[in-house]
């Protein structure tokens, strides 16, 4: 077995290049924005900008949670909240789990991060640990964080060469997070998808935020099955495509209460793509492994203009997307979509 630094690192390297090549079925291609041909709008006054945790962040935009626990995952990190800040959108860093059990503390970021929500990461197993609680609260104090994600990932765990299987008590262990912490949280789910019974029952329990994380995007089944020795890949090579397509994923989580904050990932390519989601429902989108493979070059070389470039003509793709729908602001757009309707 690979140490947790290790396999962090091993993370890093399949995502980015492993399977670049390879195009997951990412749904929002069905999904087609009304043309207007008369806007009656001026493009250069379009506001972008949304409510998120509190604060005003300039275009609903989230950077996911990726990686943490390692120098080149602090170096990451580091450039992502810098764009983060400079962009005004919200930031989510990877699990924070390796970085507290090997001591080494994050809050830098949030000396980076000083005006823009930054989202803390823990495992929903790991919660449900008798000591879960004390580690989601270390992970919020150690960068301060505005919210903390508890992801749920329990087809990795199992084709993870070093996954947890034992899942009892995470519903319980969330239940309690909610009730205890000083700060929301955030449920998602990392590339199969939040079912629709699955955020009712989080719902029951307090949790009020939802990172669907559809399909189309990272597939860490397929990342851990490269993981494996190869006379064991065959074993799990038929999950490779389980999950749920990110817009039925959408539509489902905005049918629950209006009182939700969706947040939609899984395949985000581009501002189009950005749109799409919010027109289905989502509040937000967030993004990871396209950002990542913009920033981080083949030799680990960290690019940070490339994906500065990359953040601003996402900023202009949805303001394209808007206008050509005749929609002043986003929380106008949202109103005449397929959610504002409901």
């Amino acid at each position: 077995m690979y140490s947790i630094k290790d396999r962090k690192i091993q993370h890093l390297n399949i995502a980015k290049y492993q399977f670049e090549n390879e195009i997951e079925y990412n749904s929002l291609d069905s999904v087609v924005l009304p043309y207007c041909a008369l806007p009656e709008i001026d493009f250069d006054t379009i506001d972008l900008s949304v409510n998120f945790l509190n604060k005003r962040i300039s275009f609903p935009v989230m950077i996911s949670g990726m990686t943490g626990g390692t120098e080149r995952s602090n170096n990451i990190n580091k450039v992502l909240v810098e764009l983060a800040e400079e962009h005004n959108i919200a930031m989510g860093i990877g699990s924070q789990r390796a970085s507290l059990e090997t001591k080494s503390s994050q809050k830098f970021l949030r000396k980076i991060a000083k005006n823009i929500p930054l989202i803390g990461n823990v495992g929903g197993v790991q919660l449900a640990s008798p000591s879960g609680i004390d580690l989601i609260k270390r992970a919020i104090n150690d960068i301060e964080a505005d919210a903390i994600a508890v992801h749920l990932n329990p087809l990795q765990e199992i084709v993870q060469p070093e996954g947890d299987h034992d899942w009892r008590g995470v519903l319980n262990g969330i239940s309690e997070a909610v009730k205890t912490l000083p700060c929301p949280i955030i449920v998602k789910e990392v590339g199969r998808g939040l079912s629709k019974e699955v955020i009712k029952s989080l719902f029951n329990v307090g949790v009020r935020i939802f990172d669907v994380a559809g399909m189309g995007g990272t597939n860490w089944t397929k990342i851990e099955t490269s993981r494996r020795p190869s006379d064991e890949q065959s074993i799990y090579q038929p999950f490779h495509n389980i999950g749920i397509p990110l817009k039925k994923l959408i539509i489902d989580a905005s049918s629950i209460s209006k009182d939700n904050i969706i947040i939609g990932s899984g395949g985000i390519k581009n501002g189009l793509d950005v749109a799409k989601a919010i027109w289905l429902g989502s509040d937000l989108v967030s993004m990871a492994g396209v950002l990542l493979k913009s920033l981080e070059d083949k030799n680990h070389k960290i690019n940070k203009k490339n994906l500065d470039n990359l953040l601003n003509n996402l900023k202009t793709q949805i303001k394209i997307s808007l206008f050509i729908t005749g929609s002043k602001s986003i929380y106008e757009f949202r109103e005449k979509s397929i959610f504002g309707e409901n």
